[in-house]
C-alpha cells in the first residue's frame, strides 16, 4: 500500500466516508469477510460483505479528488475542505423534523443537529492541525497589558 493511499484512507476515516473504521486493501476480494469493513483493491472502489454478497459503498468523494486535495493542501486541510463540501451539499428540505403516517412515527435529525455534527468535526480537525503545527500546546499564561502610546488600554 502506497503512502498516498494511506493518506487517502486517513482522510476518509476522519470524515467518515464511508462510515467504517476498518479499511483493507487486497489484491482480490475474499469469499467472505467481516461486516463493516471496507475492502478495496486500490482502484477507488470500496466494498463490504453483507454476509451474502459483496456490495458497493456509496462514497461521497473519489480517491482521485481526495488525493488531489492532499497534494495541494495537505492531509488536515484536505479533510477540512471535504467537510466544507459536505456542509455545502446539505439540502434543508431533506431534514424534516418528524412525520406521522397513521400508527407509525418517524423522526429525522434536524438541520441544526447535522450542521452541529459537521461543525464539531471540522473544529476537531482544526484543533488537531493546530496541535501538529505547534500552535496549540494547551499552555495558558497570563500576560501583562502593554502601554500603547503611553496609555494602558485596560486595567486589571
Amino acid at each position: 500500500m502506497t503512502d498516498e493511499f494511506q493518506e487517502i484512507i486517513q482522510v476518509r476515516r476522519s470524515i467518515g466516508d464511508p462510515v467504517t473504521s476498518d479499511f483493507i486493501c487486497v489484491g482480490e476480494l475474499p469469499a467472505a469477510a467481516p461486516q463493516n469493513t471496507a475492502y478495496t483493491t486500490g482502484d477507488g472502489v470500496y466494498q463490504f460483505h453483507d454476509g451474502i454478497e459483496w456490495r458497493l459503498y456509496c462514497l461521497k468523494f473519489s480517491d482521485s479528488y481526495i488525493g488531489q486535495l492532499i497534494k495541494t493542501r495537505g492531509q488536515h486541510r484536505a479533510a477540512i475542505k471535504l467537510i466544507d463540501n459536505l456542509m455545502a451539499r446539505i439540502d434543508p428540505a431533506d431534514y424534516i423534523t418528524s412525520g406521522n403516517a397513521g400508527g407509525q412515527s418517524t423522526s429525522f435529525p434536524s438541520l441544526s443537529e447535522v450542521m452541529a455534527y459537521y461543525n464539531g468535526l471540522r473544529d476537531r480537525l482544526l484543533e488537531e492541525e493546530a496541535e501538529e503545527a505547534g500552535m496549540n500546546s494547551g499552555l495558558m499564561m497570563k500576560t501583562k497589558p502593554r502601554p500603547v502610546g503611553g496609555v494602558t488600554e485596560y486595567d486589571e
